[in-house]
């Protein structure tokens, strides 16, 4: 058995790349959220 080497061409480099920025804008989006959620239940709250 002899393993063989996949090379990655820019196409597929570009869309693990897009891939990643979705998930870390996904994320970042979340905890900008999250925060002013906190931000907006303390002053609501007390």
């Amino acid at each position: 058995m002899t393993a063989r080497f996949h090379e990655k061409t820019d196409e597929e480099f570009e869309v693990q790349v897009r891939t990643l920025v979705r998930l870390v804008s996904a994320c970042t989006l979340g905890l900008w959220s999250f925060a002013a959620g906190l931000l907006i239940g303390t002053f609501y709250l007390f």
